[in-house]
């Protein structure tokens, strides 16, 4: 895991559940679909629907989750992912 601003860290998935994740006054921003919007959700096909209120964005507790992949181009991340 990497500070990189006072107080602010980033890293990985390996990070948040050696580190982290037992820890509790910490806020995290999972910007990730695998694993943990699809554990939030708890859907197990390729997506969950576009219609359910949180296909973009899950909030549990102090843990933002969110449906973020990969893309080749950024046009395809909606800015409400971003925004948030």
């Amino acid at each position: 895991m990497i500070e990189v601003h006072p107080c602010l860290f980033v890293g990985s998935q390996i990070d948040y559940e050696s580190q982290v994740s037992s820890k509790p006054n910490w806020a995290v921003v999972h910007a990730c679909k695998e694993s943990y919007h699809r554990q939030a959700l708890g859907y197990s096909g390729r997506a969950v629907s576009k219609e359910h209120p949180e296909y973009l964005i899950a909030r549990r507790g102090a843990r933002l989750i969110l449906n973020l992949i990969d893309a080749d181009n950024p046009a395809y991340i909606p800015d409400e992912i971003m925004d948030t």
